[in-house]
């Protein structure tokens, strides 16, 4: 669990994991922080935690990878500080399918969770199933949308009691890896898992590559507690796309592929829709109708902020390259 000034959630995410009705001695809580000044360390202590000092402090993909270097039992999880779990059976729940399916590459959890209380934004990522309409628009959203009743984006292989199994390739595999997931640490280590190489996507990318392409997607959900608004989110994902770049440095996975006709196609419908509004209220329309949740109507705006912000991101980017190469 990287961490830097996560007070605001921390406390809540940790009592929910040491409330989990699953042996605690066989639970490690690594946090790998990045330079708190908040009590983010005397909290970690209080939940009995491992407490690593992991620098990057702009950068929480790199302290992922120290963590998985750093833990010492065979299965990982990875769940971030923002993230609760939503009832003491989850552990249980999410682990289940190691123990019933071989070669079982890793588990997902299936949704985010709507937890009472939620600001706005909070339940529109969770209503969509992504922190990013972007991933969405392209078919590959981390989490199922509350639109859906039935998975969208693979064939299932195998149905099974709270959870089913996929195969993911190079060219199908959401953007998992994070906010609840779970594999054999002997596994992610074959992943170029160094820190300076570590994104969690990637590292699942990784795996499939190597062949390791069984997943089980598990039934159940995690709440994310991103405490976002429109400027916050669209910020956070400038400074995303700028630091993790799937265009350039040592990205495996692409969220956007450009030599990918699909990808270009949706990319360019996501553009059209964004700056039109029809589909975004429309779509928004469909999910209000399907789960009433006001939060749904933040669509057309959320779409065409991202658009905007991923615009001026890529020209920013084009800009410092060509400057570099004069």
């Amino acid at each position: 669990m990287p961490t830097l000034n996560s007070m605001r959630t921390l406390d809540a995410c940790l009592k929910s994991i040491r409330s989990q009705n699953y042996s605690q001695e066989k639970i490690e809580i690594l946090i790998v922080d990045g330079g708190s000044t908040d009590a983010t360390k005397q909290t970690a202590e209080k939940y009995n935690c491992r407490f690593i000092e992991g620098e990057y402090r702009d950068n929480q993909e790199p302290r992922k990878g120290i963590g998985l270097l750093n833990a010492k039992n065979d299965l990982v999880a990875y769940i971030d500080s923002d993230n609760i779990l939503p009832d003491k059976e989850w552990i249980n729940q999410s682990i289940k399918p190691f123990s019933e399916v071989s070669d079982l590459t890793g588990t997902e959890t299936l949704r985010y969770g709507l937890m009472p209380g939620f600001a706005y934004f909070n339940r529109y990522c969770a209503l969509i199933g992504a922190n990013d309409p972007v991933a969405l628009y392209l078919g590959k959203s981390e989490k199922l949308s509350w639109l859906y009743n039935e998975w969208q984006i693979t064939p299932v292989k195998e149905k099974h009691d709270g959870y089913f199994i996929v195969e993911f390739n190079e060219s199908n595999m959401p953007t998992l890896g994070g906010n609840g997931y779970f594999s054999w640490r002997e596994l992610m280590l074959k992943s170029n898992c160094q820190p300076d190489q570590y994104f969690h996507i990637d590292v699942v990318m990784d795996l499939v590559k190597l062949g390791y392409t069984k997943f089980a997607m598990v039934e159940n959900e995690i709440y994310h507690d991103t405490a976002a608004s429109l400027n916050k989110l669209t910020s956070r994902r400038k400074t995303y796309f700028k630091t993790h770049n799937p265009m350039y440095g040592n990205r495996r996975y692409l969220l956007f592929n450009p030599a990918k006709k699909s990808d270009v196609y949706n990319l360019f419908l996501f553009v059209v829709y964004s700056a039109t509004f029809i589909q975004p209220i429309l779509f928004s329309l469909r999910g209000f109708f399907k789960k009433r949740d006001l939060a749904w109507f933040l669509h057309p705006a959320v779409c065409f902020s991202f658009m905007w912000a991923y615009s001026v991101a890529t020209i920013s980017l084009i800009s410092n390259r060509l400057n570099k190469n004069k």
